[in-house]
């Protein structure tokens, strides 16, 4: 053989086993792993958008708001019109988000959880989706950006290499109204609930990403759309100025909020007007956030690998019509959101109709991110990247049960939703009052089928007391004797701390310092005695909406 050959054919074998070696490579996982983004947004309802979850009705698109970079994420991405929320409150859901588990099994699922503070619940002993991806040893860099979760506290204490935690106190709702809530100080008029710092932070981090070549998880956390509403000056008069024009108004709507020092020349019948224009240049100003963010990842070069998800903690506080309810209720517009993914191999403009929850994020970004590292056996979400690759073709793993929303709340109407295949019950934890309804056929909600279909609505309720009784989930009772318990200590308290002070009023009639600290003990009383009268109203009342 001469050497010409010899050669040659060393050549071909070393080609060809460097083909073999980046084909193997690519079946095991070994390339650059994706990285994540998570954008959520506040109280924004399934159709407060200018995208329609649903592409065959354009009607679900909201006729005033616009949201230019939500419509292009949609474009190069998938909608998803049975997308859920883990709770119609922000904080069960910003707990059930991080740890693939629903809020009843997470063991926070209310504000102001009364069972789980008495019971001291340790959210440091799950897995959160930052601690998943350090797991998989590919060297994930993770950042928390904007408002936090109140009982989970400090988000580096789960996993986060970095947060914008540079508060007296973790970052809440308190954060998006001011620039430093212990002091009261205000967020600058250019910089509506933190939007645009919350951008300017968000593509700081991914700057670094692209020059250290880490892979990375961003979860951009939104203040907007939470009371207060605050917007741009700018994009507010555009909207007024519509707003206006739509309503026939002739006359120019003035730009006087509520809390100007001039609030009382706003004619009343503009008030409404002013704070719809408000909203919705709010809106705007969180797409234009949102954006910024997407843009810097195109201009990085980071865009192609990089999965984006963008959903809201609930329902929105404003109409959420055709669904019924929102917020802080369990009807469709309290717990369906908006929800948009975009990402390698997720088709353009597409749409994916099989329902998904938040809690799926977890498990899907362990699937996504190719890690080997075991998952906890106590989750409940299953990977959606079939869905995200195939949309409704794609054949996502059985769930061991359907979709459990469970809200035994104390301060509102308590409801837990289960949701089945097309099927979705509801059952009023006060009377114990079941529907049923077909939300497949019948996303508004109108057509009650428990008395039709009461085998239908009996498995189910089987189905759904067997999971609650599985994970330990609160029971009403348990949250009213709670809460009393609770209200009935604050109010012996206060009123010690009133008699003492009287006592020392006897001794020195003028003492200052006593005479507001029993001022302040007894309207803590007063307050107190009213949350209790409150609380055992909502325990008697058989309200749905």
């Amino acid at each position: 053989m001469t050497n010409s050959v010899y050669l040659r054919k060393c050549t071909l074998l070393c080609r060809s086993l460097f083909i073999l070696t980046w084909i193997f490579a690519n079946l095991n996982g070994t390339t650059k792993p994706p990285n994540f983004i998570i954008i959520y947004a506040d109280d924004l309802g399934y159709a407060q958008t200018s995208v329609p979850m649903m592409k065959e009705r354009p009607e679900l698109a909201h006729a005033l708001h616009q949201t230019p970079n939500l419509e292009n994420l949609a474009a190069r991405g998938m909608r998803f019109s049975n997308a859920y929320c883990p709770s119609p409150v922000c904080t069960p859901s910003r707990a059930s988000i991080q740890f693939g588990m629903t809020t009843a099994r997470v063991g926070c699922i209310s504000i102001h959880d009364v069972v789980m503070n008495k019971r001291k619940v340790d959210f440091e002993k799950n897995l959160s989706l930052a601690e998943m991806l350090k797991e998989s040893g590919k060297g994930y860099h993770s950042a928390f950006f904007g408002k936090g979760c109140t009982p989970l506290h400090w988000f580096k204490d789960h996993g986060y290499d970095e947060t914008d935690f540079i508060h007296k106190h973790p970052n809440g709702n308190a954060h998006g109204d001011w620039w430093e809530p212990a002091e009261k100080t205000l967020i600058p008029e250019d910089d509506p609930k933190r939007l645009f710092s919350l951008a300017k932070r968000s593509n700081e981090f991914l700057t670094k990403r692209a020059k250290d070549q880490k892979p990375f998880f961003l979860y951009i956390s939104h203040y907007a759309l939470h009371v207060r509403n605050m917007s741009l000056k700018s994009t507010r008069r555009k909207y007024l100025d519509i707003v206006a024009e739509r309503a026939g108004i002739k006359e120019k709507i003035p730009d006087i909020s509520r809390f100007d020092a001039n609030a009382n020349e706003m004619p009343p019948k503009l008030r409404n007007h002013w704070e719809k224009a408000n909203y919705a240049a709010m809106m705007e100003n969180m797409d234009t956030s949102i954006g910024m963010v997407l843009d810097k990842l195109s201009e990085l070069g980071l865009e192609e690998n990089t999965y984006v998800i963008f959903s809201s903690d609930n329902g929105g506080g404003d109409t959420n019509a055709p669904l019924q309810g929102g917020k802080a209720r369990m009807w469709e517009g309290g717990i369906r959101v908006p929800m948009i993914v975009a990402g390698p191999k997720v088709p353009a403009n597409s749409q994916c109709d099989k329902p998904v929850a938040q809690w799926d994020y977890l498990t899907t970004m362990h699937d996504l991110c190719g890690s080997s590292a075991s998952l906890p056996d106590n989750l409940d979400g299953v990977s959606l990247r079939p869905a995200f690759e195939k949309g409704n073709k794609g054949r996502l793993a059985k769930r061991d049960t359907g979709f459990v929303f469970h809200f035994p709340a104390f301060y509102t109407i308590p409801i837990t939703s289960y949701r089945d295949g097309d099927y979705k019950l509801m059952r009023h934890l006060n009377s114990g009052e079941i529907k049923l309804f077909n939300v497949a056929k019948d996303m508004g909600e109108t057509k009650d089928l428990s008395k039709s279909m009461p085998d239908k609505a009996k498995s189910m309720i089987r189905k759904l007391d067997a999971y609650l009784k599985k994970v330990g989930a609160w029971t009403m009772d348990e949250v009213y004797e709670t809460r009393l318990e609770e209200l009935d200590g604050w109010i012996d308290r206060y009123k010690a701390e009133s008699s003492k002070y009287k006592n020392v009023l006897k001794e020195n009639p003028e003492d200052k310092d006593a005479q507001e600290r029993v001022k302040r003990a007894e309207s803590q009383i007063k307050d107190k005695l009213k949350s209790r009268a409150d609380m055992l109203a909502n325990q008697a009342s058989t309200n749905w909406l």
